[in-house]
């Protein structure tokens, strides 16, 4: 453990280095860079898969029984879902992999491990793991237990995840190599995480994958921004946006490196709002609002975050926006309703990420002490995420504890980029 703390700092210092001379020399973003792409329009696109959705229907009628007609209907689907954040695209695409599960008898394994993606994609994740169970007791090709690896760290069961991950072992292999990056990711160890990425990244790219290619730059962008390395992380939401103009993952990197490091509040704002406008899900309002509370305007930023509370109610979500709702919960004042909530989702999905939303629900519902309880069982040592160091700091701070919140404070002094500059102005206050 010593060891990893030891590399969690190396890297947190190179962190702080590499953002003071980028906020203090020069802005990293350039309008010029990512322009075409913040006006790029993909109604066209959309609308060419609608049209081949109803067409596909027209053609099975009443038979709904057709798999293969179905497969690439739900397929479709889940397109129109990714391009356009609306949930009804996904839990339509959903259904029908139900229904081909259901009616398929040989060779069940491909069908139900793509439901259980789709599951994971409503964050359904004990749904797709009691499905994955269903028929691998006996049997399950390394595709499958890839799929069984990720919804064991959704879940929070590190040790069968581990334990597939190891069975799996293939430095030469992409699907083994991405999720040896994220289990690295987990336990804290970046620079082995960003050294496992850029070997998959040269795999996809000596694929021709563009979907690998597409996973791996934007993944890689993500993990080199932890790390501090922001030109890196820019270049390559770059990259990913040139094989994928409709990327709005991308531009919404590009929109934190803009105000976090650059501090142009302005600009991170356009890109925010025109991509909000194309892919229109909830959660950018709260991006939207962090821009407003860093300039003050508490009473824009308070309408944005009801609007996002409003929309998310909708049940068609599920449980996809909990962790938001806990946060905006507790913002609100309502510490019970994120306290119970906290719970609810640690049924879902028990991680120490989702045990520190517990802690930090407890602590703003005067319960210090069950707050502590909780870290101390759940959350501290088993997360090296720098919000769950910061709730950890903070109900440190509220039991007495104030060498221990000082210790992670100089620590988390170190975030800034990572944090952001409305959360890290709370660092400074701890």
């Amino acid at each position: 453990m010593k060891k990893i703390l030891i590399v969690i700092c190396a890297a947190v210092v190179l962190v702080s280095c590499k953002q003071e001379s980028k906020v203090e020399d020069q802005n990293i973003t350039q309008v010029a860079d990512y322009k075409k792409y913040l006006d790029y329009d993909e109604a066209e696109i959309v609308a060419q898969l609608k049209k081949e959705v109803e067409d596909i229907k027209a053609e099975i009628e009443d038979d709904t029984t057709r798999i293969g007609m179905n497969g690439r209907i739900s397929s479709k689907l889940n397109q129109l879902f990714d391009l356009t954040g609306d949930v009804d695209f996904l839990n339509e695409s959903v259904r029908l992999r139900e229904s081909i599960t259901r009616n398929t008898y040989i060779n069940t394994e491909n069908s139900k491990r793509a439901l259980a993606q789709a599951y994971i994609k409503q964050h359904r994740f004990k749904t797709a793991d009691s499905l994955m169970r269903s028929f691998t007791e006996e049997y399950s090709s390394p595709d499958s237990q890839l799929i069984q690896f990720d919804i064991a760290m959704e879940l929070g069961d590190y040790k069968n995840a581990e334990t597939l991950l190891d069975s799996l072992r293939d430095p030469n292999e992409y699907s083994y190599l991405i999720r040896a990056a994220k289990w690295n990711d987990h336990i804290g160890q970046l620079g082995t995480t960003i050294t496992l990425m850029e070997r998959a990244k040269e795999l996809a790219e000596q694929s021709g994958s563009q979907g690998k290619q597409l996973w791996s730059y934007s993944n890689i962008a993500d993990y080199y921004g932890h790390n501090g390395d922001l030109e890196k992380s820019y270049k390559f939401y770059l990259k990913t946006l040139e094989l994928d103009p409709n990327n709005t993952y991308a531009l919404k990197g590009i929109a934190w490196i803009a105000y976090s490091n650059d501090r142009d509040v302005e600009e991170a704002r356009t890109i925010l709002k025109r991509i909000s406008e194309r892919h229109p899900t909830p959660d950018y309002n709260l991006e939207l609002a962090e821009l407003n509370e860093y300039e003050g305007k508490d009473s824009d930023a308070k309408a944005l975050k009801a609007d996002f509370m409003q929309r998310v109610d909708n049940p068609a979500y599920g449980n996809m926006y909990n962790a938001y709702k806990i946060i905006e919960l507790i913002d609100a004042g309502n510490s019970q309703a994120a306290v119970d909530l906290a719970r609810m989702e640690i049924e879902n999905r028990a991680t120490p990420e989702t045990y520190d939303l517990l802690g930090y629900a407890l602590l703003s519902n005067n319960q210090a002490k069950e707050a502590l309880m909780n870290h101390q069982q759940h959350v501290i040592g088993k997360t090296f995420e720098p919000k769950a160091q910061f709730h950890t700091a903070l109900i440190y701070k509220a039991n007495g504890m104030d060498p221990e919140a000082e210790a992670l404070k100089k620590e988390l002094l170190e975030t800034e980029y990572e944090m952001g500059p409305v959360v890290f102005k709370n660092i400074q206050d701890i």
